[in-house]
């Protein structure tokens, strides 16, 4: 019986020894996986870039009175609409709200709802300030929730030519507006609002860093988003 033992004994330890060579190889497999998240990083980065990029010469059409419309481009599905303001300000009637709403849904669900007109008339102001030849829609309605994005007021943007920095910068300035840059992101948020509520937020697209507010009041403060 010992010649027996000892041969099954060589058997299990060779057995082991394979188990061991594998070993390193089963480790290797969670830095195999690093290479697209990697790559999904630059290709969202080049969105970025290709969303800031302005066309050659680009201007926005302008309306028979020689005012510039007012351009709205969604990022995500490629719609687009043209609108003719009332006033430089901006002034948008039902029918031009409800064209402006079906190109600001909620494309995740294929949704979509009126928009608040005053919504429009910032877009107007910021793209025309900027002499844009459109606002680049990242995202505006958003349904569920309570934010901005839900309630039709709020729209993540970006002016092709036009630094974010400088975009919020300036949307800062024109009142009880909402704004947040997101420099990883790569876009501005704006919305209407009450009070006016400002902040930055560094934590890149899909993730939840708590932003560093510049509120200029300390009244009640009004939810981000």
């Amino acid at each position: 019986m010992a010649p027996a033992f000892r041969l099954s004994s060589i058997v299990a330890l060779g057995v082991c020894v394979g188990l061991l060579a594998l070993a390193p190889a089963a480790h290797a497999k969670p830095k195999a996986r690093s290479a697209p998240r990697r790559a999904t990083g630059a290709a969202y980065q080049a969105h970025v870039k290709k969303w800031h990029t302005a066309p050659a010469d680009a201007h926005a059409p302008t309306d028979l009175a020689g005012r510039p419309r007012l351009v709205l481009e969604n990022v995500n599905t490629g719609a687009r609409v043209e609108l003719d303001a009332s006033s430089d300000q901006g002034g948008f009637g039902p029918t031009q709200l409800a064209q402006a709403s079906s190109v600001l849904g909620d494309s995740r669900k294929s949704l979509a709802r009126e928009m608040d007109a005053a919504l429009l008339d910032l877009l107007y102001r910021l793209q025309r300030h900027f002499d844009a030849p459109c606002v680049r829609i990242v995202s505006a309605y958003r349904a569920g929730g309570a934010s901005q994005h839900a309630k039709g007021r709020a729209a993540d943007i970006v002016l092709p030519g036009v630094s974010d920095e400088k975009l919020a910068s300036v949307a800062r300035s024109l009142g009880t507006t909402g704004v947040g840059l997101y420099p990883k992101s790569g876009f501005v948020h704006v919305d209407v609002r009450e009070q006016p509520h400002h902040w930055v937020d560094a934590s890149g697209p899909g993730a939840t860093e708590r932003p560093k507010s510049r509120a200029r009041r300390k009244s009640k403060k009004p939810g981000k988003g």
